[in-house]
């Protein structure tokens, strides 16, 4: 199968409300794409961009988050300036993550990747507001009753 006919077949799928067959062929495509171009060719970042968007569209955050993140250390490994951008989408998928061990963990993943960010490139004027939302809400995620959970700073 050629991948715009497969990229297609996401689409359509999305469309039609067929989140679970969207998933699986955005894996598919990831897949398909690392086998034939290798981890960090454009074609497979497209591909795991993709595949976030699904999981955004699917609304599951989890997904959208780790996915999101990893296409950021990658763009950033890579020096693409998109990786800015690709943790932007990250913050705000990780930010509808309920689930308090997975924010605080990936929460503190991405302040790490944006603190490395800033210091290659400099910093974007959204860059202090945005680090401090995900500071707070780690705080407020680890400090909460019930939040019981470990290694927060």
């Amino acid at each position: 199968m050629e991948l715009a006919e497969l990229v297609g077949l996401i689409g359509r799928a999305l469309d039609a409300g067929s989140f679970e067959r969207a998933a699986a062929l955005a894996f598919r495509l990831r897949e398909h794409t690392v086998r034939a171009f290798g981890v960090e060719h454009p074609n497979t970042l497209e591909a795991l961009s993709l595949e976030a968007f699904v999981a955004h569209r699917s609304e599951n955050h989890r997904v959208a988050t780790t996915t999101c993140l990893e296409l950021a250390r990658i763009r950033f490994l890579r020096t693409d300036p998109r990786a800015r951008e690709e943790l932007t989408r990250a913050v705000a998928a990780w930010r509808l993550v309920d689930d308090v061990p997975f924010a605080v963990e990936h929460g503190q993943a991405l302040l790490g990747l944006w603190t490395a960010l800033v210091e290659r490139h400099g910093p974007a004027p959204e860059d202090a507001e945005l680090m401090r939302r995900v500071n707070r809400r780690i705080h407020g995620l680890a400090n909460a009753p019930g939040g019981h959970v470990t290694g927060v700073a």
